[in-house]
This record gives structure tokens, sequence and C-alpha cells, in this order.
């Protein structure tokens, strides 16, 4: 569900389609557009909810 590409040093995660996701650290959600570049927190990418 996510395209990863490199930009830089850190890999850059893009949304394949509109979904959720969390932190498991901080459990932090958000919602993210299709394309839209999955944040990091906590210094890791979040995790798309199934």
């Amino acid at each position: 569900m996510e395209k990863e590409l490199k930009s830089g040093l850190i890999p850059v995660v893009k949304a394949e389609k509109e979904c959720d996701v969390y932190c498991p650290i901080c459990r932090k959600a958000l919602h993210v557009q299709e394309g839209q570049v999955i944040p990091r927190c906590c210094g890791k990418t979040m995790q798309v909810l199934d």
C-alpha cells in the first residue's frame, strides 16, 4: 500500500491510496490522501492502518 522513493539520505514513502496512518510509539494517527508522503513520527515512518 505504499511506494518508497529515495530522496537524499532518508527514504520517502508515498501512500498508494487514501488511508489512515499511525505511529506505533506515541499512538498518533493521521489521514493521508493518495500520493501524499507518509510522515515520519518519533524518528520512524508512520505505519498504514488496515
